[in-house]
């Protein structure tokens, strides 16, 4: 067993996983972005117009020309600040619907309406919102003219005021008896003239303290729902909650979907990689009936792994080889009828052994009848040469005249009708002979066996082979699956052991490769 890596530890590592989940992360993000999408478009649509106020010191003018009896602002933005909580009044929301003459209630036009200070222009800012957008904008306007109006009505009036006591003032005679000058006749008629002055001023408009900035303008577009805005951020956290979905669930899920997981899971090595399309196959054996070609990629992948079992065993390339899986299904009969091909291709004398003697499926695939075959000989009812047959397979390798020659035989025992258990035909003396015979006999004898996690048959045979190969099938094998296996062959001998994947994919990292 090796140590367990962290199970993501590579930018391929994540690429990985969001192939395998994405369907969860579209789903998710869809999800959100239709869900927003479909909020937005039940919300009422509202609209906002806005209009400014702009507000000036009179009194500075009034100082200009000589007089000081206004008061002066002591700050723009604090008066600012007083006129916009002025606006949202109740009083000013009372005067705006007798303008108006609308039916809406005070309270709900005040409601409709919010001020602030422009950060930039010190201009009373007011938006009025409403589902209507006429009416939203004659409510922004209606609510800065009657504050404007009301602004310069007050100036109005405290300019007749100022007038008034100034004239009382000017009445006073310039000199006194002794010809003294009052200063303070004086001063009242120089403020007197310059007060006129500006009272002309507003009322001819020149000089106003108050005037609209920015009148309200019909609004083209409704301000709320923010439809698009509102579905790229229903997509955008829809898209975040997918992958930790993803993360989770990946997390969560116990199938060995890649070679690394593999690894991983039973700690061996993994020695090849099949892909999907090779399974049902024989790799380049041309079976009696003229079946069982695989393609080009899969048959590479078959001489990979022949080649790499030749590291499996210390002391060099194994005689025997059983292929077994944890469960049915994993491809395991592919694997070793495919092995066998490519050991025979490489010019090795090689035995395919089906000791699958429950399931057989090799003698089917290879046009072969099943008897007589491994059962009849291990009970005594059948000689070598009765269940010996020839296979021709078909990769082309130089002759000696360099020629291309494409016929390399291969020696197959079909599984035979066993009579009685199985197990205990696996079990007897005959049976350990018979191997230590054909691994004499034999550069490469590959054994086809039973599941082992089904039946006790490969484990019967273990002892006796030098090397074993357990197939895992993306993505089917579990990680439960795989501590079994290791839990069942752990009290035997121990043997020089590979994986084999299978039903693997592009999305495999490294299956990919091989068709190049």
């Amino acid at each position: 067993m090796t140590e367990q890596e962290p199970r993501y530890s590579s930018l391929r590592d994540y690429l990985a996983l969001l192939r395998r989940q994405r369907l969860v992360v579209l789903a998710v993000t869809l999800v959100f972005g239709g869900a927003a999408l479909a909020l937005s478009a039940s919300q009422e649509k509202s609209y906002e117009a806005l209009a400014a106020a702009q507000f000036r010191d009179i009194a500075r003018d009034a100082r200009l020309l000589g007089a000081s009896e206004l008061p002066a602002d002591t700050n723009p933005l604090v008066d600012a600040a007083i006129k916009a909580e002025e606006v949202g009044s109740l009083q000013t929301a009372k005067r705006v619907k007798r303008d108006l003459k609308t039916k809406v209630s005070a309270e709900r036009l005040q409601d409709s309406i919010t001020t602030k200070v422009g950060s930039q222009t010190i201009f009373v800012e007011i938006t009025a919102t409403w589902d209507d957008p006429e009416f939203a904008a004659q409510v922004a306007n209606a609510f800065a003219q009657d504050t404007v109006d009301k602004e310069n009505q007050r100036l109005e009036d405290q300019l007749d005021i100022t007038v008034e006591d100034l004239k009382a003032e000017a009445k006073a005679p310039l000199t006194d008896d002794s010809g003294t000058l009052n200063i303070d006749s004086f001063n009242a008629r120089q403020s007197l003239t310059a007060i006129s002055n500006l009272q002309t001023a507003v009322e001819e408009g020149t000089v106003l303290p108050a005037e609209l900035a920015r009148r309200a303008e019909v609004p083209s577009a409704p301000a709320s729902p923010k439809t698009a805005r509102n579905t790229i951020l229903g997509l955008i956290i829809g898209l975040a909650l997918g992958l930790i979905a993803a993360f989770v669930r990946d997390a969560l899920d116990r199938k060995i979907r890649t070679s690394k997981d593999a690894h991983e899971e039973f700690g061996w090595p993994v020695l090849g990689r099949v892909g999907k399309s090779a399974l049902g196959s024989t790799g380049a054996v041309r079976g009696a009936n003229g079946s069982g070609f695989a393609a080009p990629a899969d048959i590479e992948a078959f001489r990979i792994l022949r080649a790499n079992i030749s590291s499996l065993a210390p002391g060099g390339s194994p005689r025997s080889v059983l292929v077994t899986s944890g469960v049915a299904q994993e491809g395991k009969s592919t694997v070793a009828a495919s092995l066998a091909a490519a050991s025979a291709a490489s010019g090795q004398s090689t035995l395919l052994v089906d000791g699958d003697l429950r399931r057989p499926v090799l003698a089917k695939r290879l046009g072969f009848n099943e008897t007589p075959g491994l059962s009849e000989y291990l009970a005594g009812k059948a000689e070598p040469k009765d269940i010996l047959h020839r296979v021709a397979t078909n990769v082309p390798q130089s002759g000696t005249n360099g020629d291309r020659v494409y016929d390399r035989p291969l020696v197959f025992i079909p599984a035979g009708n066993p009579e009685g258990e199985p197990a205990e035909l696996l079990a007897s003396e005959r049976c350990r002979s018979f191997l230590a015979k054909v691994s004499r006999a034999y550069d490469l004898v590959v054994i086809d066996s039973s599941p082992l996690l089904a039946t006790a048959d490969p484990l019967e045979l273990m002892p006796h082979v030098e090397s074993v190969l357990i197939c895992v099938r993306l993505p089917n094998t579990t990680g439960q699956e795989a501590r079994a296996v290791q839990e069942a062959i752990r009290l035997l001998p121990e043997r020089p052991t590979g994986l084999v994947v299978t039903g693997a994919g592009a999305s495999d990292g490294y299956y990919g490769y091989y068709g190049y």
